[in-house]
């Protein structure tokens, strides 16, 4: 193993840390997937990007892959939110429309703007877009009243879907990315070397290439932890099975699915109440037994 990747693991990533979020925390690279977005904007700058991405520290609080604003001069002129989804959701409409919400409620109060006051308030121009990187054919874009209501509503959200495989754009090239590791995941599972010959493939073939120089020990790092995440998941849905196989074998089962529970907990992967619900506990009862606390 190379030098610089012997201690990869000594970072540790929380759960919606990912290779997509690592790549579009660089301004830079934000700014590049804007102009294949808006090619017709030549004179946008990297000081005209700023990062709105929501995060949190709460596991169960909102928070979303990649949202950005566009500013022209003292002007907000563009807000972009950004999804990376592996496996597709209907609900992807749904989920901007709360991630929107509660960008626009943090933009106010850092441009000391309020909903409540008699004049309009300015807003930038809202973009949404998925990265979607699994095999599923779905539409090059999604509508919220379509999707739930047969286009009859009164509030409609569209939702471009990025997801041809072009190695000439960034996000093409983060989807060519996502493919090889796919691929090498059949082929060598959740080992070291599907991560090594991932990050060779997609060197030989000009994939995220100065990326993948610059953060090659992060990569090895975030793709270790989603094997643990997919792991814990695993040990999950074989608990869940054994479960319901019968009484007598139940009895047996109820360690190892609470322990699970705990890890995905404690992983950031459930929230107490629905570790609770998949435990068939209240959340009172979940948190006495296993000492965790709904934050």
């Amino acid at each position: 193993m190379d030098d610089e990747l012997t201690d990869y693991r000594t970072t540790k990533y929380k759960t919606k840390d990912s290779v997509f979020s690592c790549l579009f925390g660089d301004p830079k690279n934000i700014l590049e997937l804007y102009k294949e977005l808006h090619p017709e904007d030549t004179d946008v700058t990297v000081d005209d990007i700023q990062i709105e991405t929501l995060e949190t520290v709460l596991v169960n609080d909102i928070y979303n892959d990649l949202g950005f604003i566009v500013k022209d001069g003292e002007k907000s002129k563009y807000i972009l939110l950004v999804e990376a989804q592996s496996k597709w959701t209907e609900n992807i409409s749904l989920r901007m429309l709360f991630y929107i919400t509660e960008t626009y409620r943090r933009y106010l109060r850092e441009t000391n703007q309020s909903e409540h006051i008699c004049s309009k308030v300015e807003l930038p121009k809202p973009e949404f877009y998925v990265v979607y990187t699994g095999g599923k054919n779905v539409s090059d874009e999604v509508s919220f009243s379509q999707t739930y209501f047969g286009g009859e509503a009164p509030l409609d959200i569209r939702v471009r879907v990025l997801k041809k495989t072009n190695a000439a754009t960034i996000y093409g090239q983060y989807i060519n990315f996502s493919k090889v590791y796919d691929e090498q995941r059949k082929i060598y599972r959740n080992t070291i070397e599907c991560i090594r010959e991932t990050i060779r493939i997609c060197l030989e073939k000009g994939y995220l290439v100065d990326f993948l120089n610059t953060h090659k020990k992060e990569v090895y790092s975030m793709l270790s932890e989603l094997f643990d995440e997919q792991a814990l998941r695993e040990r999950y849905d074989v608990a869940l099975i054994a479960k319901s196989r019968s009484e007598g074998e139940v009895i047996g089962e109820v360690k190892g699915v609470m322990k699970t529970l705990i890890d995905l907990v404690k992983k950031g992967i459930l929230t107490v109440p629905q570790a609770a619900d998949q435990a068939n506990l209240t959340v009172e009862e979940f948190e006495a037994k296993t000492g965790l606390k709904t934050t």
